[in-house]
């Protein structure tokens, strides 16, 4: 595996804990913490604004308790990889985190044990869940685990939504386009729908409503997903693409015109969408479709590259 930076978001409100926490990570020079905070909301907007690789939560936390905070992380912060490191040792509280969207769980009195294996098992896109949880549990995390593995392979979602080319791809394709916003998002082919893994200049109202897009959704990436070309949008107030809603949602979001480019790749599979947003009308300017088709070309090549000698 790849030992370059992996970013921390640790949330706990026991401080001594904390310590421990920061104590061991520091034995591992890829393993940085980004931020430290005590509970649960605070949680959710930290996630939020800094992205990070990987979470480790309690879940008894003040203001908000780490599952629910995990169920809003995983809208908000879609490549982030959360482990629950928790004293509770209850199998249905296992469940409930393992369910909204933990990937490891870990006893707090095995952590000595468990906290590390536990980070790389997850780093490397597999469950960890400490020996010590009933069997009941440690089956379920093997069910789910096996469960995954098959929907990998043709699931762009599944397969991509961890690589860091995609925040790179992203940043690169908003300035291409002179762009004031953007977003990617991957096709999650067992649901049907694209799912947003990188943003730049969004908040909340916007990332909750298109958190997910089906085919049949009235807006720009819903459209062209159907059509598999490019859709511009020169006016927001005026075009008829929209419903209501998706018309609200966007214009409260300050985005007057808007393109979105489907990612297909050299053997005609839908991979995605890259979506540019702008705070005037009339969208990115013709000479740019060039350069924003030689990005995704790249990406696309790049990304099954990286995937196919993981």
């Amino acid at each position: 595996m790849d030992k370059s930076t992996i970013c921390i978001l640790v949330v706990e409100d026991y401080e001594p804990f904390r310590q421990f926490i920061a104590k061991t990570l520091q034995t591992q020079s890829h393993l940085r913490i980004i931020r430290e905070v005590s509970d649960g909301a605070e949680a959710v907007q930290q996630a939020q604004q800094l992205q990070p690789n990987l979470i480790l939560v309690d879940v008894g936390l003040p203001t908000l308790n780490g599952i629910e905070a995990a169920r809003q992380i995983r809208k908000l912060s879609p490549m982030s990889k959360i482990l629950f490191v928790s004293e509770n040792r209850s199998p249905d509280v296992a469940e409930e985190a393992l369910r909204a969207g933990g990937l490891g769980y870990v006893i707090k009195s095995d952590a000595v044990r468990d906290l590390l294996p536990a980070i790389d098992a997850l780093l490397q896109g597999e469950r960890f869940v400490s020996s010590s949880l009933s069997p009941q549990v440690l089956r379920i995390a093997d069910m789910r685990s096996s469960q995954d593995r098959p929907q990998t392979e043709g699931n762009p979602y599944i397969q991509f939504a961890g690589s860091r080319l995609i925040s790179e791809f992203l940043v690169s394709i908003i300035d291409a386009t002179a762009a004031d916003f953007g977003n990617i998002q991957l096709f999650d082919s067992v649901n049907g729908v694209l799912r947003i893994v990188a943003q730049r200049g969004f908040e909340n109202e916007f990332l909750s409503y298109f958190d997910t897009v089906n085919v049949k959704e009235r807006c720009a990436c819903g459209t062209a997903m159907r059509k598999r070309s490019r859709i511009v949008v020169t006016d927001v107030a005026i075009d008829a693409i929209f419903s209501s809603d998706v018309k609200g949602v966007l214009l409260r979001a300050n985005v007057r015109s808007i393109q979105s480019t489907p990612l297909i790749n050299t053997v005609g599979n839908f991979v995605g969408m890259v979506s540019t947003h702008y705070t005037r009308p009339g969208g990115p300017l013709p000479h740019m479709w060039t350069r924003v088709d030689d990005l995704a070309a790249r990406f696309l090549t790049t990304i099954n590259d990286v995937d196919s000698t993981a």
